[in-house]
């Protein structure tokens, strides 16, 4: 039976105000725990994102090679090998730059036949990164635009962790993070050894020119001859006509190159192998894929 008395009304008020003030003082207090418990989670995923996009950054600009058996090389490219250069800043990997030439397929006429027999391609070949739905820019987990800084070669990208900056105490996730792309990784060094065959036996034999003869290398690879564009050119290197018949090109640029050795004859003697001059033997064109940290070797045989 429903009671309408006033006893029964009074049994059922609501809440004081000073009740309410304390529920919603309890309620605040543990809204700010809950908070304060998740930061720690939250910077966690924001340092992991950091680490992600450092790593993205890092395989955009130095690209990854993977083994493929023993004398095969798969290269996965990247800004560096593509151009020849390092990134001024971080919209070079999602713009063509200024002053990089946009992918390219360049030929030549490596034994001055009239016909092209090098085939390679170079520059930009972006973006090096995709963004996400809605980014207009690359950040860290903390909504910060990485840094990139160069000394001797070696870039680095960092970031300044979240208090955005390098001051002490850097502790926990307010230290930087960093990744170092070392000038080992995108420049190394081609070896070239010129031979003879003997026409006898058909066995290998030390090159012998005579008179105005003279050895060289046409090379083919970005920026060969000293530019910044990210072209691919030829250039020519003299071999000594005694000694080892070898030549060892540093700093060169990781990635597929091409190169034929030459003999031919340099009527005017001054090292060039200028129009009208004959090419009296030749090797056939290599395309030698520079790996990092290591030599790489070419035996190239003249017939």
């Amino acid at each position: 039976m429903t009671c309408m008395s006033p006893s029964c009304f009074a049994s059922r008020r609501g809440l004081t105000l000073l009740e309410l003030v304390v529920v919603l003082t309890i309620l605040a207090v543990l809204s700010t725990v809950a908070v304060r418990s998740l930061e720690p989670i939250a910077d966690q995923a924001r340092y992991e994102q950091t680490q992600v996009v450092l790593n993205d950054l890092r395989m955009a600009i130095a690209g990854v090679s993977n083994v493929r058996g023993q004398n095969s090389l798969n290269f996965a490219t990247g800004y560096a090998l593509d151009t020849g250069a390092l990134p001024s800043s971080l919209d070079d990997l999602l713009n063509l730059p200024v002053g990089i030439v946009d992918r390219t397929l360049y030929t030549f006429d490596s034994d001055r036949d009239s016909t092209n027999d090098v085939t390679l391609t170079s520059g930009w070949n972006g973006p090096y990164l995709q963004l996400g739905a809605g980014s207009s820019a690359i950040l860290d987990g903390w909504g910060a635009a990485p840094l990139l800084s160069v000394a001797s070669g070696d870039l680095t990208i960092g970031s300044l962790g979240s208090d955005g900056d390098s001051l002490a105490p850097e502790e926990g996730y307010q230290k930087d993070l960093a990744v170092t792309i070392q000038q080992i990784e995108y420049l190394s060094a081609i070896v070239f050894r010129l031979y003879h065959i003997d026409s006898l036996n058909g066995s290998r034999i030390d090159p012998s020119p005579t008179g105005t003869q003279q050895l060289g290398v046409l090379f083919y690879a970005v920026n060969a001859t000293g530019g910044t564009d990210g072209s691919v050119a030829e250039q020519l290197i003299v071999i000594n006509n005694l000694g080892s018949f070898e030549y060892r090109r540093p700093n060169t640029l990781v990635g597929t190159t091409a190169a034929r050795a030459i003999l031919w004859d340099d009527t005017n003697s001054n090292a060039v192998l200028d129009i009208g001059e004959t090419i009296l033997k030749k090797s056939i064109v290599h395309y030698p894929i520079v790996t990092p940290r290591m030599d790489t070797r070419v035996e190239m045989e003249l017939r």
